[in-house]
């Protein structure tokens, strides 16, 4: 609520702020379950919401300040707008402070789902699992359980990514087909996020589901990718990725399958490996008073046991 220069502000119009704030920092959804609404669920990034102020009280620089340090980490983690001067303890708060809050508020709860730089986040390797020479069809299962859907709901909510990637050894032609597909090149690293399934190479995928994030997940496998080995004469389900998740929304799978239907049937030779690591927002903190940002990862991400001959 935009205050008029030369008006008191108030402890609802301060409160009415506090609230916006709480939206998109804190949580103000966090008994939300899978069925509850996308809108509200990637609200929310799990940290200390700020308190309200009771009517009749004045508003301290210490209240404003908690409001400032939350919009300054926003500012970090997003990369939008930029960041607030702090109040000095004694000062009046003004109008103009109180709107430009609101204002940096808004703009930071519509970029809230995307970290501002690659260079801002924690990233590791996580698994690896290798299988040796295949002829027909395998596939691997990579399971991503979080503690809470909260927790699962603040690592996609702040841009967290799972990131998969693939490579193979072998010297024979199907062998070198399936290395080529993984290259930077053509399929490169393929990412999952809030937003959906995304690859980082320059060859086009196929998206059947259409865009499939973590919200659109069901507990029924679906498939939300596929690419082709080459552009003729294989298929396009030579390489394909199913998705699904647990009832509680807790658990994400996604079951990478390769489909070895070259008309030469000839053994991929060498060793086919899949890497999984992840992306998530680094924590943050912001002093006098202090204001902690940090986003629970997941508390497990595994590689099954590869299937298929």
């Amino acid at each position: 609520m935009t205050v008029s220069i030369g008006d008191v502000i108030t402890a609802s119009q301060y409160n009415i702020l506090q609230d916006g704030v709480n939206k998109w920092f804190g949580d103000n959804y966090s008994s939300n379950t899978p069925a509850s609404s996308k809108v509200t669920s990637s609200m929310g990034w799990g940290n200390a919401n700020a308190g309200a102020v009771s009517t009749g009280n004045t508003i301290t620089a210490d209240e404003s300040n908690h409001l400032i340090n939350r919009i300054n980490l926003g500012v970090t983690q997003t990369g939008a707008s930029s960041s607030i001067i702090k109040v000095n303890t004694g000062d009046i708060i003004l109008a103009t402070k109180h709107n430009e809050i609101e204002s940096k508020s808004a703009v930071i709860q519509a970029a809230r789902l995307t970290a501002a730089d690659t260079t801002t986040t924690s990233t590791g390797s996580d698994d690896i699992e290798t299988r040796g020479s295949w002829s027909t069809s395998v596939s691997i299962t990579a399971t991503a359980t979080f503690a809470t859907y909260a927790d699962a709901r603040y690592f996609f909510n702040s841009g967290g990514q799972l990131r998969f990637s693939f490579d193979n050894t072998g010297s024979s032609d199907d062998a070198l087909a399936w290395d080529d597909l993984w290259s930077a090149d053509d399929m490169g690293t393929l990412i999952f996020s809030y937003e959906g399934l995304a690859q980082t190479g320059s060859r086009p995928g196929n998206f059947p589901a259409g865009s499939v994030g973590f919200y659109e997940l069901t507990t029924s496998l679906t498939e939300i990718y596929n690419i082709n080995l080459d552009e003729s004469p294989y298929t396009a389900n030579d390489f394909r990725v199913q998705a699904s998740r647990n009832a509680a929304g807790t658990s994400i799978y996604l079951t990478f399958t390769m489909n070895n239907d070259d008309p030469q049937a000839e053994l991929v030779d060498g060793n086919t490996t899949a890497y999984l690591d992840h992306r998530k927002a680094d924590n943050k903190s912001e002093t006098t008073p202090t204001v902690n940002f940090a986003i629970n990862g997941y508390s497990s991400f595994t590689l099954g046991s590869w299937s298929g001959s």
